[in-house]
């Protein structure tokens, strides 16, 4: 099954995952937010448009658990 996934991704980009606009990890932290609130009223697709990036963007943020390590 993951392989077929990553064949699937690597035809959709072939050069790679680079997205023309990056969003500040403030405005991710406001998606993911936007989205648990309500994950109706804030599908992807109303989310891409609202933040203006591709809705696999959306999707890859609301996937991620990743966090800056917290520095003192």
């Amino acid at each position: 099954e993951w392989k077929s996934h990553r064949v699937a991704l690597k035809s959709t980009f072939p050069e790679g995952w680079s997205p023309p606009r990056k969003l500040s990890r403030e405005a991710m932290d406001g998606l993911r937010d936007m989205h648990k609130l309500d994950p109706a009223k804030f599908s992807t697709p109303i989310l891409a448009d609202r933040f203006k990036i591709s809705p696999e963007a959306v999707r890859r943020i609301l996937k991620s658990k990743w966090e800056p390590p917290q520095e003192k």
